[in-house]
């Protein structure tokens, strides 16, 4: 009894390492397991283009460029009826309807050369001399040549009644480099051009100038 006792008293110091190592064993191995992912590592996991979609980059990325609104503003120019340009033929029938209408009053007439010009490009001219000067109650006659340039650049103009002034050369040509030829616009016509050879003749450098003898 007394050696059955002692055994008895024994065995469960003999079973306190196990269970001291199996309590070792688990912290082991709750020391070394992978720990939880946090919620904000769920929400990474389960929606990886969440935050590339709602970032600012992304956003800017997904609006519309300025390239979108390029035709739209073509297309305003393109309508802008101030940017329409008449064709030359139109711009030189309005012209000779104007000349035909011309009344001697106005000082200068112009039609064209010939009747059957299909082109449009040969006018003749007459400017009435201005009073007070020495091309007084004199007709002077011109030749005018649009090209087919015209008007986006100016006619080329003659006088084919001898004269002399300052902006003629001794053919009779009017000075490329005169007035209106030198500042041309396309909204000039060659009433403009008649016109601005008149009042040049009233010019004092002009006025008294010596005129060739039977002209």
């Amino acid at each position: 009894m007394g050696c059955s006792g002692s055994k008895g008293f024994e065995e469960p110091q003999s079973q306190q390492p196990q269970a001291h190592q199996h309590q070792h064993g688990s912290n082991n191995s709750h020391q070394h397991s992978p720990s939880a992912p946090s919620p904000a590592q769920n929400r990474a996991q389960a929606s990886p283009h969440s935050e590339t979609s709602h970032s600012p980059a992304a956003a800017h990325s997904q609006s519309p460029s300025p390239a979108a609104h390029r035709p739209q503003a073509a297309t305003a120019k393109k309508d802008d009826p101030n940017k329409v340009i008449v064709p030359r033929n139109f711009r030189l029938l309005d012209e000779l309807e104007k000349g035909q209408k011309a009344e001697r009053a106005q000082h200068v007439s112009w039609g064209l050369a010939k009747d059957d010009d299909m082109t449009l490009s040969e006018w003749n001219a007459t400017i009435f001399g201005p009073i007070d000067t020495v091309f007084d109650n004199r007709i002077y006659s011109l030749s005018i040549v649009c090209g087919t340039s015209y008007p986006d650049e100016p006619p080329i103009v003659s006088f084919t009644t001898p004269i002399h002034m300052n902006c003629v050369e001794g053919d009779g040509t009017v000075k490329s480099n005169w007035g209106i030829l030198a500042n041309w616009k396309r909204d000039y016509t060659m009433e403009n051009i008649l016109d601005g050879l008149r009042r040049e003749m009233t010019s004092p450098p002009n006025r008294k100038l010596a005129q060739p003898a039977g002209s």
